[in-house]
C-alpha cells in the first residue's frame, strides 16, 4: 500500500521503517525525524520530483514550508510495513 498526502498547514507525523521512500510531487516538503536516541535531526527539504529514502526506523514529521502553499507527497513504505499516522 502507498499513500498520497496533501499537506497544507499541519505537521503530519508518520511512523516509517528503514527503506521507505518519501517523494515530493508538488510544493516544498519539509521532513524532520524524531530519533530514538537523543541527537539533533537534520531537516530535509524536497522540491517537486525529489525523493528521500528513510535510513532508520522512526517518526517522520512532514510539513509544507511556510508561505510556499500546500505540498503533495507520495509515501512508499518499506517491505511488509503498514503505514501509520500518529495523532498530533
Amino acid at each position: 500500500m502507498t499513500w498520497d498526502l496533501l499537506i497544507e498547514s499541519d505537521c503530519v507525523p508518520v511512523t516509517l521503517r528503514a527503506g521507505a521512500r518519501v517523494t515530493c510531487r508538488a510544493g516544498q516538503l519539509w521532513i524532520t525525524v524524531e530519533h530514538r536516541r537523543a541527537r539533533p535531526s537534520a531537516d530535509i527539504v524536497l522540491a517537486p520530483g525529489q525523493q528521500c529514502r528513510v535510513d532508520e526506523d522512526g517518526v517522520y514529521f512532514l510539513s509544507a514550508l511556510r508561505a510556499m502553499g500546500a505540498v503533495q507527497c507520495h509515501i512508499t513504505p518499506a517491505a511488509r510495513q503498514l503505514l501509520v499516522l500518529r495523532p498530533a
